[in-house]
């Protein structure tokens, strides 16, 4: 995930394909007759295929039939880990003729690695095809999925001659999952909020800050994904920081006394599922917005916040962010110091 063992995997979608790779079946055994006027109750798998023995966490899993509203199903657990199953269990209401009916299923995850966590959306597509019956037999429901990009159905089983009261499959069928960006949003696991998101390769831009003390304009390109703001010099002047803030007084000169509360790393900015996050890792804490936070807390920010690392004095110094929006995506943050050091 995005996280300190592989922030270089992740694409700009912020999906890591090697440690987030779930997938969807309809178990072999499901009944595939039904009347018309009933439901059909389809017991299905979601497995994890992860490669790296990375564990997934289903946080969610919602149901449909064609356009209508969803309806929450009940899991009863959260934690899949690498090449493990579990199974879950969708009824499909209003079999009421025959024909076409679409199932479709939202399934919320996510990949977690200490304090961080990236939350993702899925949707899988269901066709229920109920054939006409004869007296003495029901309507054969048909359960198939619906191949990304294509539409087709898999059938697991056709119409049967004898009296197909309690038929079932005899196969498993795979159901292709298809990541849910819009659905994110509007769940809120992803973006700032429906409209508008932070993508992971986003350019950051440092303004009124000395010589070295913040890194080249453009995305986050260090190892963990993280970059470190405290008192520490910068990686661009030897140390172990990448944005150093220190206290000057009103002609320049360097309050040391000031500088020495804030911590070498008094917190830590990355982006995940999105979002600009901020992480308090200072003992003192620190402001946003003029609300105090303690060491340890994790703070999403959006565009004119205001960050004050001295929480008895927060006009000391302070960054304030602007963020340039296109369609939706916020390609550029601008963090400006304030004040500006005099050059």
């Amino acid at each position: 995930m995005a996280a300190e063992e592989c922030a270089g995997l992740l694409d700009d979608r912020g999906l890591c394909t090697v440690c987030v790779t779930p997938y969807l079946q309809v178990d072999a055994g499901a009944l595939t007759v039904a009347k018309v006027g009933g439901a059909v109750a389809l017991p299905m798998s979601i497995g994890n295929l992860s490669g790296v023995q990375r564990p997934l966490f289903v946080t969610g899993l919602w149901s449909r039939e064609a356009s209508g509203p969803w309806r929450e199903e009940n899991l009863g657990w959260e934690r899949l880990d690498a090449g493990e199953s579990r199974p879950i269990s969708v009824v499909a209401n209003q079999i009421e003729r025959a024909g076409a009916h679409g199932l479709q299923l939202l399934v919320a995850m996510a990949s977690r690695w200490r304090w961080r966590q990236e939350n993702f959306a899925f949707t899988a597509n269901l066709t229920l095809m109920v054939e006409d019956g004869s007296s003495d037999k029901g309507p054969v429901v048909n359960i198939g999925g619906e191949s990304a990009g294509h539409g087709n159905l898999v059938y697991i089983s056709g119409k049967s001659d004898t009296k197909p009261t309690h038929q079932q499959s005899d196969q498993a069928v795979p159901i292709p999952l298809v990541r849910a960006e819009r659905e994110e949003r509007r769940l809120g696991l992803r973006g700032l909020d429906a409209d508008k998101w932070v993508p992971r390769n986003a350019e950051f831009s440092w303004q009124g800050f000395g010589e070295g003390d913040a890194p080249f304009d453009g995305p986050i390109l260090t190892q963990d994904g993280m970059l470190a703001v405290g008192r520490s010099r910068t990686r661009l002047q030897g140390g172990e920081g990448d944005v150093r803030m220190l206290v000057f007084g009103a002609s320049g000169e360097l309050d040391e006394t000031s500088s020495l509360l804030i911590s070498r790393r008094h917190f830590e900015l990355y982006i995940e599922s999105d979002r600009l996050i901020l992480r308090v890792t200072a003992g003192s804490g620190l402001r946003v917005n003029g609300n105090a936070y303690g060491e340890g807390k994790v703070v999403s920010l959006a565009d004119g916040d205001v960050i004050s690392p001295l929480v008895s004095a927060p006009d000391t110094v302070a960054l304030r962010l602007s963020f340039r929006v296109e369609h939706g995506s916020a390609r550029q943050i601008i963090f400006q110091r304030l004040p500006q050091i005099r050059k």
